[in-house]
């Protein structure tokens, strides 16, 4: 699953440099060119995707038998049902706090995503006063490292957990725990370099964007662990809620630093964002859980009164839902 999401941020790095290279020399003046080409590629992406996504691993005309046959084996209910309807128990997923601490954590990693995300070009350019085409490639540096570290700490979650080292819990609380308060750190500590310490600041800033990577390992795949019969509606819960900070941030990001783009407004730009991590650290540290919730087993919808009720198709057990994605994963392959 971390390695699958880190495929974002290979786009990232690509994008990054080759922004820098359209903007001075690309066509239709220059910066309109990165929106050509960007939603030029992501339109291409997407006829390829609905070419050759399929509904379903029977219907896949590329996959190997053996595969297929695994998948569906993994999709399988112990009663050999391929398929059911069971009951989303909607007021107590909102009720539950370990799915409040999973949305606050996803909320408060998303601001700090998109506060770098889209602010770092503006300070390599406005702070560390680096030219436009250094600039794009300076960019790209932490998401490079990003890469490496959501990779390798998946590995590092999977190894204290088979190794039992940790319990599931204890390795979402450490991994996200990790991942926002170093950076929150690093984040303070850039605030404080100025452009006669670029090295120092690359340095800062590569950390404090890579590092976040581990949280990958704690609350991102959290979903499965709590609830993984409703895995898919958690995800789209909470990052629905964490996407609206892409356009609250940079606006925010924007007031601070409207005055001059000085070393001092960034500083408050830098501290809002490490003040959120600690936060989102915090809550989700006290209130998150590894554990399979009451209201997400076999019978959901008696675990809490009268609940509000949606037909779904049952996905896989915890351990063959993992499982699953693992073996996916090392095959290279996304498919649904």
């Amino acid at each position: 699953m971390t390695f699958t999401y880190a495929g974002a941020q290979v786009g990232i790095v690509l994008t990054f440099p080759l922004s820098g290279l359209l903007c001075k020399y690309g066509f239709a003046g220059g910066w309109p060119s990165i929106f050509y080409v960007t939603g030029g590629v992501s339109l291409l992406w997407s006829i390829l995707w609905m070419v050759m996504v399929s509904e379903d691993p029977r219907s896949h005309p590329r996959i190997s038998e053996v595969e297929r046959d695994y998948i569906i084996g993994s999709l399988e209910t112990k009663e050999e049902v391929e398929e059911k309807d069971i009951h989303v128990p909607w007021l107590s997923i909102l009720l539950s706090l370990p799915v409040w601490a999973i949305v606050v954590a996803n909320i408060t990693s998303d601001w700090g995503a998109y506060t770098l995300l889209t602010n770092i070009p503006t300070y390599i350019n406005e702070v560390l006063k680096f030219d436009i085409t250094s600039n794009g490639l300076v960019s790209a540096l932490p998401y490079i490292a990003f890469w490496l570290v959501i990779n390798l700490g998946g590995w590092a979650a999977d190894f204290c957990r088979n190794k039992q080292l940790l319990s599931t819990s204890i390795t979402r609380k450490v991994f996200n725990t990790f991942g926002k308060v170093v950076p929150a750190v690093m984040l303070i500590s850039l605030g404080y370099v100025d452009c006669s310490q670029p090295a120092v600041a690359i340095v800062l800033l590569i950390l404090a964007v890579s590092l976040t990577g581990t949280q990958y390992s704690g609350f991102l795949v959290n979903h499965v662990d709590i609830a993984p019969k409703f895995a898919g509606i958690l995800f789209g819960l909470s990052n629905s809620l964490a996407a609206v900070t892409g356009f609250i941030s940079p606006v925010v990001v924007g007031v601070i630093t409207e005055k001059g783009q000085t070393r001092a407004e960034w500083q408050i730009v830098f501290y809002v964002a490490a003040a959120i991590y600690f936060f989102g650290a915090v809550f989700y540290a006290i209130f998150s859980s590894g554990e399979l919730q009451s209201w997400a087993q076999a019978d959901p919808n008696q675990s809490r009164g009268v609940e509000l009720k949606t037909s779904v198709p049952a996905p896989a057990d915890h351990g063959e839902h993992e499982h699953m994605l693992s073996s996916m994963k090392h095959n290279g392959t996304a498919e649904a």
